[in-house]
């Protein structure tokens, strides 16, 4: 094999390990998407959220633009803790309809809120009555972990995990191979 021939496809054959890497890293989204959707690990229990009280200042749909992925949108309510304080930006699905999310302006609201979650709320009342239910928002979010499980789930998934596991093996076998050639063949030219 010549030289530079040679020396393509130990480049080439150099970048195997993200395959390697890639295939273990793919079974490990398919198994942590399955463990989310089964049981409790989709949701935050109620006793662990945190309460705000306070005045929603001012509401906004907010709209997240990423490069590779869909774009986001969600609303955003300001709320002015009753306690003082820092304005506190929460966040509400946009699922939510925008009549829900406009009456809470200028009101005083009590709000359960997941701060280890982007300050996502869970619920919120104005006046005793719930705007946000806790329930549909914990069945939202079993919903969304399901939909996403089933998507990582497939044998096809399984299937193109493994095979970039074999090719990434593949390659960096191959790539060590070409290189011991390639240092027993510049120690022939010395």
């Amino acid at each position: 094999m010549p030289g530079f021939v040679r020396k393509i496809l130990i480049f080439i054959t150099g970048y195997a390990w993200l395959l390697l890497l890639l295939g273990p890293g793919l079974i490990a989204m398919s198994v942590y998407s399955g463990w989310k959707a089964d049981g409790d690990h989709a949701y935050t229990a109620r006793e662990q959220l945190s309460t705000v009280t306070g005045k929603v200042i001012e509401a906004s749909e907010v709209t997240v633009k990423r490069k590779r992925r869909a774009t986001k949108h969600y609303y955003q309510i300001n709320v002015q803790p009753d306690a003082g304080g820092e304005v506190q930006k929460l966040r509400i699905d946009q699922s939510t309809p925008k009549e829900v999310v406009g009456a809470m302006i200028d009101e005083k609201v009590t709000v359960l809120v997941d701060k280890s979650d982007n300050d996502v709320v869970y619920e919120a009342t104005v006046d005793g009555q719930a705007l946000i239910g806790y329930e549909a928002t914990k069945q939202r979010l079993v919903a969304e972990a399901a939909s996403s499980a089933r998507s990582f789930s497939g044998a096809g998934t399984w299937f193109f995990a493994i095979f970039l596991t074999l090719i990434g093996a593949a390659g960096a076998w191959f790539n060590r191979q070409l290189r011991a050639a390639d240092e027993e063949a510049q120690a022939a030219t010395a």
